[in-house]
């Protein structure tokens, strides 16, 4: 399947939507960024069939967009220089995949019988950190993840490159009410844990039966009022280090749910 010149000009219409989205202007769309992801969205290993809109290949990647066209994806090809300015990285992988957003998920679908283990993540900034605990939850068998408004978008296209679409692939719940979350965790009868530096019991004697729901919160984050009545893990720490980075110590508490055989 032939395909058309490459876009030259950074005024190109598609190129001025895939920087809306890519700044999270256009909340219905997504970008997908690199081979890996490319690939998982046409494998179909993605939770749901996600829609291609459309794909930005570089130039210089002539095969790979010929490979792309003749599946039937709609493609277009960029000069590498313009491609490499929409990325933003220093080593562009010469892709860029546009996609429309995954349906929103609310909190009725967290159930004890679907979703024994729950990660909630609040006011996580760093999109990068948002996409590791992702990917963190994935492997460790976490049932769903809930992201509270206000820090890191989970659909932002720096926290799904960082989850290595583990965001793609577990359910993602996203909510701007904390306080009614935790109510409705209480009602449907999960235990909530928070991460406590250094009151809360030990990881490795903490009671991890299920259904339980972690919150974590990491740089400007805070816990809803409620928060007081969760209980609390905490991980040791030696030396003179304060904290560990949320993403680190998240892995770290999901695996030891992991490892007492709890997580789903």
């Amino acid at each position: 399947m032939s395909l058309e010149p490459a876009i030259q000009s950074r005024q190109n219409s598609i190129l001025k939507r895939a920087r809306s989205i890519l700044a999270g202007k256009l909340r219905e769309s997504i970008a997908l960024e690199g081979d890996r992801l490319v690939d998982d969205a046409l494998a179909g290993t993605l939770s749901g069939a996600l829609e291609i809109e459309m794909m930005l290949v570089a130039e210089s990647r002539g095969e790979r967009a010929e490979e792309l066209s003749d599946r039937g994806v709609p493609v277009r090809l960029v000069a590498d220089e313009l491609l490499q300015q929409l990325s933003g990285l220093k080593a562009a992988p010469g892709i860029l995949a546009l996609a429309a957003r995954p349906a929103s998920l609310g909190i009725e679908i967290l159930k004890p019988t679907s979703a024994p283990l729950v990660l909630v993540i609040a006011g996580v900034q760093d999109p990068g950190n948002l996409g590791a605990l992702a990917r963190s939850a994935e492997a460790a068998g976490t049932s769903a993840v809930v992201v509270i408004s206000g820090g890191a978008r989970p659909f932002g296209a720096k926290a799904l490159r960082g989850s290595m679409g583990s965001l793609l692939r577990l359910p993602v719940v996203e909510t701007s009410d904390a306080n009614a979350l935790a109510e409705s965790l209480g009602k449907e009868g999960y235990r909530q844990v928070s991460a406590d530096i250094r009151t809360g019991t030990v990881w490795n004697e903490f009671d991890w039966s299920v259904p339980l729901a972690l919150w974590v919160s990491g740089e400007t984050g805070e816990l809803p009022p409620a928060a007081s009545t969760f209980e609390g893990v905490t991980i040791p720490m030696q030396g003179q280090v304060e904290s560990l980075n949320i993403s680190v110590a998240a892995s770290l508490l999901l695996f030891a749910a992991a490892a007492a055989g709890t997580a789903r």
